[in-house]
Parts: structure tokens; sequence; C-alpha cells
């Protein structure tokens, strides 16, 4: 395929072409988010239906040689924080693999240790597929951490079991980062 072979002409290694990139991560706004990234994937347009309760009002970019590669957002609410709005380009097209992640990474960093809450809605893999990796990468459902039930009873609600709550754990990225 022709994504192989562009990433290929780089290194085979794909750690070799990413250090080679300029990779930045930026908060913009929603507006800019979205027209950012239709602006880089144009076969991919951004859409989120998602209801007034589930707001998002930080958003980020991760740009790999000025490219949009993925777009996600988040909400600290205090005591936790709400994540959504993840889109990012898969593994099979250019400058793709990893994009998801390294959001998922930079908005645990920026929020710290407060439980984060998010919905599940695959746009590019069959559901439960994404609900799995979302869980092997921390999300849970048995410990609410103190999120109001008002809120994860509206996410049961919209997402079934396609939702969780993750706190950060610094020792389960590095660890994980080879299995998914």
């Amino acid at each position: 395929s022709t994504a192989f072979h562009k990433r290929g002409s780089i290194s085979s290694k794909r750690t070799s072409g990413e250090e080679m990139a300029d990779i930045q991560i930026k908060e913009v706004s929603e507006a800019e988010a979205i027209r950012m990234w239709n602006r880089d994937n144009p076969d991919d347009p951004f859409s989120r239906q998602a209801p007034s309760w589930y707001d998002i009002r930080n958003w980020i970019v991760r740009t790999n040689d000025g490219e949009v590669v993925a777009i996600a957002g988040y909400t600290d609410m205090g005591d936790y924080a709400i994540l959504g709005g993840m889109k990012a380009r898969s593994k099979d097209k250019p400058k793709g693999g990893g994009n998801w992640k390294a959001l998922l990474n930079y908005r645990k960093n920026i929020l710290g240790n407060k439980p984060k809450i998010a919905g599940f809605r695959a746009t590019k893999m069959p559901q439960a597929k994404w609900t799995a990796m979302n869980e092997r990468a921390g999300y849970q459902r048995k410990d609410m951490m103190g999120i109001p039930q008002e809120l994860t009873d509206k996410f049961t609600e919209r997402y079934g079991d396609d939702w969780g709550i993750m706190k950060n754990t610094s020792w389960f990225f590095p660890m994980m980062r080879g299995l998914i």
C-alpha cells in the first residue's frame, strides 16, 4: 500500500521516522481544531453530535510536519474532567499510528490525577474493538471515583457500556505502549 511505502521511505523503523518529523501538540479553539482537521483530512471529516451535557471546552491538535493527525478535547470540572472529541489518523495512513495515545497522554498530564470520564464512539473500527482498546488504556466502570452519578447515568444512557473513567497512573502507559 502507498501508506506503507511513504512511511518506509523515511525509515524502516517507525520510531526513527517520528524522531525526524516535527511533532507538536497545541491548544486551539474548537472551530480552529475542526477546521485544521478537515483541511488536512478531507476524506475523514470531523463531526461531533454530542448532547449539551457532554461539553468539551478545550481542544488540542497533534501535528506531524504541520499536518493535523489527531484532534481531541477536554473540560476540567475541578474534581474531575470530561474527555471527548477524539479523532486520529489510523496507522494504515501516512503519519498515522500512535496519535490517539499521544493526545490521551497529553490530556492525562495536563489534568493530573483527577478522574477522567469519556464516551467511546468508534469511527474507524468495530465499536467493541475501540472500547476494548480504551479499557486496556485504563478506562473502567467499576469505581465512579466521585464523578457525579447524574453524569455517569447520562453516559450509561447514551453509550451503554462504551464509556469509562480513568485515573492517571504514570507507570501504566510506558508498559502498555507496545501492546496497543
